[in-house]
């Protein structure tokens, strides 16, 4: 199994980090953004359109004849896989649909670390106020549940526990108000098979959140 992305957690974390849940050997193509003020990504583009991806694009994974791009699909396809999808096609719809949710939420987040400095002092409280709403939205579907997935992790938990590490990292207020969110992130951080993902500190976690041309890094 092969997995392409830049050198950073972006797109790619929870991927990286349902891998390491799973134990899953993998070898990791990392591409690296050049330096400002070019921020050259000719590592990426002279071979974007030769490895035969129908979509091509970063994140990529390769295992064996089945070549994706995309990280949702990426998730979806291996947790499937390894049969942590429910088997119910209402369910699985549902976790689908949290997936796609807490994407537009996690893109609020990266929109605002990719804006200057000025932007980011302006607009970080206005913005994590108005992700407030969708917050509830997170926190009612989760519930009393341990993980979106009921007691184990789906793949839509790896999302989420990503999506939440930025809104926390860019504001440590950002879901204070939301125990049931906080509380899912610390169960998360303690599944047995992702410990040393957290405490190794030449872990991937310890990468960038994003690339060389943001702000917020």
């Amino acid at each position: 199994m092969k997995l392409g992305y830049w050198k950073i957690r972006g797109l790619a974390e929870p991927i990286r980090m349902l891998l390491r849940y799973l134990e899953q050997d993998f070898e990791e193509v990392v591409y690296e953004c050049g330096d400002a003020p070019d921020y050259d990504k000719s590592c990426w583009f002279d071979v974007k359109f030769t490895l035969g991806y129908d979509f091509p694009n970063l994140p990529y994974l390769e295992d064996g004849d089945v070549k994706l791009t995309e990280t949702i699909p990426i998730l979806s396809y291996i947790a499937a896989k390894n049969g942590l999808e429910p088997k119910d096609a209402g369910a699985a719809a549902s976790l689908d649909m949290a997936l796609h949710f807490m994407y537009d939420l996690n893109f609020t987040n990266v929109r605002i670390c990719y804006g200057s400095k000025s932007n980011l002092d302006e607009n970080l409280s206005s913005t994590v106020i108005a992700a407030q709403p969708r917050f509830k939205l997170l926190a009612q579907f989760l519930g009393e549940k341990k993980f979106l997935g009921g007691d184990k992790p789906a793949a839509a938990d790896f999302f989420m526990f990503e999506m939440l590490d930025r809104w926390v990292r860019l504001d440590r207020n950002a879901i204070h108000d939301f125990p049931t969110l906080t509380g899912f992130m610390k169960r998360f951080q303690e599944l047995p098979t992702l410990s040393n993902y957290f405490t190794d500190p030449d872990s991937t976690r310890n990468w960038p959140l994003n690339n060389k041309r943001a702000y917020f890094k």
